[in-house]
């Protein structure tokens, strides 16, 4: 998008709030970046992508762009980045999301369970997301499940169920 000239047409119903909302974000997560990232290493684009990511609860385009101009890296280095770690997102979460670990030790202690009853919860419609990660990274307390953003371990059915009910209250 080029600069206003004279006589171009503006929309009356345009009063520049949006791109001054946009224009304070970017320069809040400018100088977020600034202060816990000085040193503008693009080795720290993991840490700067989970700091985003916990801002967030995703990863904005437009926070992408800005951690690009901060970090001098291009734009398909972080996409390729935040599309290979499953705790990354690029979309909005829902509401209510419930996410199974299906690593190995979750999967033999009984995470294909937990995936199979919460894909067939009865009553809940399509309120609740059930996604997969690789590794919760929390094999000591397998089976692992995220609900609404909090990570419960030892997880089976009957406890799902209960956590389910309680999360949609």
């Amino acid at each position: 998008m080029g600069r206003r000239r004279r006589g171009d047409e503006v929309d009356p119903a345009s009063d520049g709030t949006a791109d001054a909302e946009r224009r304070e974000r970017q320069s809040s997560l400018r100088r977020l970046l600034r202060d816990q990232f000085p040193d503008r290493n693009r080795d720290k684009l993991l840490p700067v992508l989970h700091l985003l990511q916990h801002e967030h609860g995703y990863l904005p385009e437009w926070a992408l762009q800005v951690v690009g101009w901060h970090l001098r890296v291009p734009a398909s280095e972080i996409y390729g980045a935040a599309t290979s770690y499953s705790e990354l997102h690029l979309d909005p979460p829902r509401l209510r999301n419930i996410v199974v670990c299906t690593g190995l030790a979750c999967w033999q202690a009984g995470g294909d369970d937990l995936l199979n009853a919460a894909r067939r919860r009865p009553g809940h419609g399509d309120e609740f997301d059930v996604t997969t990660t690789a590794c919760a990274f929390m094999c000591g307390l397998a089976p692992a499940v995220r609900i609404s953003g909090k990570w419960h371990g030892r997880m089976d059915a009957a406890r799902l169920a209960s956590s389910i009910e309680n999360a949609h209250a």
